[in-house]
């Protein structure tokens, strides 16, 4: 029974309708992922207060700052295994909100980025759907998880299969078990060797893998478990275990994330059906953009099997998803580190930022321009070669709104002639100095494409 996708009208910053399609897994890794990048306040977090809205018994009440004004009322439908559910305001100015058709027996379960909990705590125990039934989108953001504590009593008695999904993240084994103090709280305990501290002086990240873990261990395939930011407070290396994590579980199961974190972006799970999001606020309303298929293919061809560029879409490029618009295309690694230095040689600067490490060729930066365009990107510039001015008026014709440019010289440096390979004139001199008879026309390049970003 698969979560196929949600619309979204009048939460926070939805003041137009969008829609968002999730990944159906297939039993291949990241099949089941769907990913949401963007920039901070983009409203990543509200897709999964959305998501959250749909739990519990009770119909979620939508505060004033969680109504987008410009609207006043919120609807939100869900579209499961063929059928329609959804939650929606009472009507236009009210707090108060109805839920249509939606199956109490369908859990998806949420798990926010403030992943703290209260170090001391009272007794109970919560199976995973007694725990779905008591979370409900509370009237804040809390800095607590709700609840959380109570599912710390089923780990304890499940500590088998809890742990044997700890330790792939984890590189040490921990032993831990829940106490309670003299004065009636309980409390877990850790221990180190022959001591052992208390859950009050847990470090965020430990209690940060818990919850993730958490989420997983009792899970079933066919379940929907999303995680915001699961990047938080953990260290790179724990970061790219959690992902191989959530990747494997994603065979048969729907996991989506929200992240800042280009290591939970990755090409192969891509090409085998992730789905990636790009969220998107400019200023007039929260828009989503999702890569389309035909993009996912031009992720596939230019990262596969390319010896010489293997970075194409490495961490550097990956980056790029989280950015705010502004981004330059170049064909390779010595222009991303040449050009900066040539705008500081003329007194000026690029108010853009490089995509990765080049697009390792001009005629991989149409295949680039396809894909940034399907992520709604609006402000993307990309520098040519003299010697590659002729691919200019294709990509133009393709992408009207791009900015095109060339150099005044074949390449950006001057290279002397090597055996079977011709001596090249260059934007900049053996010296790495760019060429008085260059100036000029680098320098307006340089303003025109300012001026293109928005920059005075």
């Amino acid at each position: 029974m698969p979560l196929e996708k949600i619309e979204i009208s009048g939460f926070r910053g939805f003041c137009k309708k969008q829609s968002l399609e999730f990944s159906i897994p297939n039993d291949e890794p990241g099949s089941g992922l769907t990913v949401i990048t963007g920039a901070n306040n983009s409203g990543k977090s509200s897709i999964i207060e959305c998501l959250k809205a749909r739990g519990g018994y009770q119909s979620p009440s939508f505060t004033v700052g969680a109504r987008n004004s410009a609207i006043d009322f919120v609807e939100i439908k869900y579209f499961i295994d063929g059928r329609e559910e959804s939650v929606s305001s009472l009507k236009k100015g009210s707090s108060e909100t109805k839920k249509d058709e939606v199956d109490q027996n369908f859990h998806v379960f949420v798990l926010p980025s403030r992943r703290a909990f209260n170090p001391f705590f009272n007794r109970g125990s919560h199976s995973r759907e007694q725990y779905l039934q008591n979370t409900e989108l509370s009237a804040q953001r809390s800095s607590m998880m709700d609840n959380f504590q109570y599912r710390l009593f089923n780990i304890l008695e499940n500590q088998d299969a809890f742990n044997e999904i700890l330790h792939k993240v984890l590189t040490f084994k921990p032993e831990w078990s829940i106490d309670q103090s003299d004065q009636g709280q309980y409390f877990l305990k850790f221990y180190n060797g022959e001591f052992s501290h208390t859950s009050d002086g847990m470090g965020e990240g430990v209690v940060s893998i818990f919850a993730i873990v958490d989420s997983l261990y009792d899970s079933k395939p066919g379940d929907v478990i999303v995680i915001d930011e699961p990047e938080l407070s953990l260290h790179p290396a724990l970061q790219k275990r959690v992902f191989e994590l959530l990747k494997d579980f994603s065979k048969d199961r729907q996991i989506i994330i929200s992240t800042h974190s280009p290591y939970f972006v990755d090409v192969t799970s891509i090409v085998n059906g992730s789905n990636l999001v790009r969220v998107v606020n400019s200023g007039s309303g929260t828009e989503i953009f999702q890569l389309s298929s035909d993009a996912s293919g031009v992720l596939d061809k230019l990262s596969r099997g390319n010896l010489y560029n293997p970075h194409i879409f490495g961490l550097d490029a990956r980056e790029l998803f989280f950015q705010e618009d502004g981004i330059v295309v170049v064909e390779g690694q010595e222009d991303v580190l040449l050009f900066p230095d040539i705008a500081s040689q003329l007194n000026t600067t690029i108010a853009a930022s490089f995509f990765g490490w080049g697009a390792g060729g001009a005629s991989n930066i149409g295949y680039i321009c396809f894909f940034l365009k399907d992520l709604g990107f609006k402000k993307v510039a990309a520098i040519l070669d003299g010697d590659k001015a002729e691919e200019m008026p294709e990509l133009e014709k393709n992408y009207p709104d791009f900015h095109f440019v060339h150099i005044c010289a074949d390449d950006i440096r001057t290279k002397k002639a090597r055996k079977a390979i011709d001596a090249v004139d260059g934007l900049l001199d053996e010296k790495r100095i760019i060429k008085s008879e260059h100036k000029e026309h680098t320098l307006q390049l340089l303003d025109g494409l300012n001026k293109y970003m928005g920059s005075p």
